[in-house]
């Protein structure tokens, strides 16, 4: 009688399983890290947009000799983009985000654009629609704020986080805040 000897070279259910359990193992692990880079490249993209916004303050009050949309007297004022952005963006880029048309508008009377605002920078509705008027980060947070000095002695006083700091030697800087019922957004701002 002839044995007929099989050579299988085929992975038994036990390898098979090791090699799951160690793919999920490795799964387990890098899932939590890609979400934290993607958060923290997030939350870099957005202080990149606030310091745009800073910058062109700035760049409206060296043009000007004072800062758009400033009414308090107080040492510092901030201006609430979650109310206000319809008269920044009109103020800042000498644009009518509903036509966008060019105008005159909060002391910009030569109508030059400091900031020309990118379609990321808008609130994305529920409805999946850009907004056309309301700024937002990038994680579709619209309390935005920009803290400008108002008495020119070189300090700001933010309310926001890290305002236990006291005064901050800066002419204009932003932050943003959040909803108490919002925690999935950080809190970040540009001062450290």
């Amino acid at each position: 009688m002839n044995k007929i000897q099989r050579n299988s070279s085929a992975f038994t259910l036990i390898e098979l399983l090791m090699v799951i359990a160690i793919i999920g193992i490795l799964a387990g692990i890098l899932i939590p890290t890609v979400g934290s880079v993607k958060k923290q490249a997030n939350i870099a993209a957005s202080k990149s947009q606030l310091s745009n916004y800073v910058n062109a303050m700035q760049l409206f009050k060296g043009e000007y000799n004072y800062f758009p949309l400033v009414t308090g007297t107080a040492d510092s004022d901030e201006i609430d983009l979650s109310s206000e952005s319809d008269d920044f963006i009109k103020a800042i880029s000498a644009r009518d985000p509903a036509n966008g048309n060019s105008i005159s508008f909060g002391g910009n009377r030569r109508r030059i654009s400091f900031h020309s605002f990118s379609e990321s920078e808008f609130w994305l509705t529920t409805a999946d629609v850009v907004s056309d008027d309301q700024l937002a980060d990038r994680f579709n947070n619209t309390k935005i704020f920009i803290v400008v000095d108002t008495d020119g002695d070189g300090f700001v006083s933010p309310k926001g986080p890290g305002k236990s700091e006291g005064n901050i030697r800066t002419t204009v800087t932003a932050y943003v805040g959040v909803d108490a019922d919002d925690s999935d957004n950080p809190t970040y701002k540009l001062w450290n």
